[in-house]
């Protein structure tokens, strides 16, 4: 039997938008799943939608709290489930009937602790099946840059383990590093599943950088990742064409960008590095043999 698949709905006064947001997850086309609504004090009609629904499907459970916050109540809904995976839903928004069983797939094809979906705002602008898995690094350089994977908890599934020691705060700008950290792959399908109907709860590029002081005392092994852009620059390419279907750089074009970002920002990438590591580095932009050998950059493909 599939394993469980707990989705965690975090609801404040939603009234106009929630039920098409709970509707959006009992029309999953993964059945294995339990649906936990977490009604953060409402005012609004939310609380008696949400009671409504419960009487009509089986796989709803509903908690009641007194206003604390949308941490708090993402919280709860952690503590409520039962399933081995965790999803989170914004009651403002939706998800496409094939998000679970995708995140699901991927975290079960690719041994993965965390699948990632595309999120829109209007139309859907991606619609590719293609996987790319990321390592650790390269999934939280994603967060830092935020392209392909958004700083945020949706459009993505979660191994219940990650959030045994890590919990939401009000300063929720970290918490994806964090989780990111504890794990060694990440699975990523570019394909637009997730609508954010209110975009009020993603953690921009901006405000991430801005705190980056503080981040970077946390984690100083992620300071290469904001400073140095060797892996971002030639990494990019490959993942960008590949995600929309244009041809790939051959390896003499990402040789000659790799030679000219090592010599244009050498003040910038050197002091990041040990003397071993600058002398490989410089080492590999004299020498295309060696670069072939010690840095293959292509992603895994679906």
């Amino acid at each position: 039997m599939e394993d469980l698949v707990s989705v965690i709905i975090t609801v404040y006064n939603n009234e106009k938008t929630l039920k098409d947001c709970i509707l959006s997850v009992v029309s999953q086309t993964f059945r294995n799943m339990e649906i936990i609504v977490v009604d953060d004090g409402s005012t609004d009609g939310s609380s008696m939608i949400c009671d409504e629904l419960l009487l009509s499907n089986s796989k709803l459970k509903v908690h009641h709290q007194i206003h604390s916050g949308l941490a708090s109540a993402r919280n709860k809904g952690i503590e409520l489930a039962s399933g081995k995976y965790i999803t989170f839903l914004n009651g403002t928004d939706t998800m496409s009937n094939l998000l679970l069983e995708y995140l699901k797939s991927m975290m079960d094809d690719y041994s993965v602790d965390i699948s990632v979906c595309r999120t829109y705002a209007n139309d859907p602008e991606f619609s590719s099946d293609k996987v790319i898995t990321f390592s650790k690094e390269d999934a939280i350089r994603q967060l830092l840059i935020s392209d392909l994977i958004q700083n945020n908890p949706y459009g993505k599934m979660f191994n219940r383990y990650l959030f045994d020691k890590i919990y939401f705060d009000d300063d929720n700008s970290e918490i994806m590093y964090k989780i990111f950290n504890d794990c060694s792959k990440i699975a990523f399908m570019n394909n637009s599943l997730y609508k954010l109907n209110v975009i009020s709860d993603v953690f921009p590029l901006n405000s991430v950088l801005n705190k980056d002081v503080k981040i970077m005392s946390t984690y100083p092994s992620l300071e290469i990742y904001c400073k140095c852009n060797i892996v971002k620059a030639i990494q990019n390419e490959f993942y960008n064409d590949i995600c929309n279907n244009k041809p790939i750089p051959d390896e003499s074009t990402l040789y000659e960008m790799f030679s000219k970002i090592v010599k244009s920002d050498e003040d910038d990438i050197v002091k990041f590095f040990s003397n071993v590591r600058k002398a490989h580095m410089y080492l590999l932009a004299d020498n295309l043999d060696k670069y072939k050998i010690v840095c293959p950059v292509l992603p895994e493909l679906d």
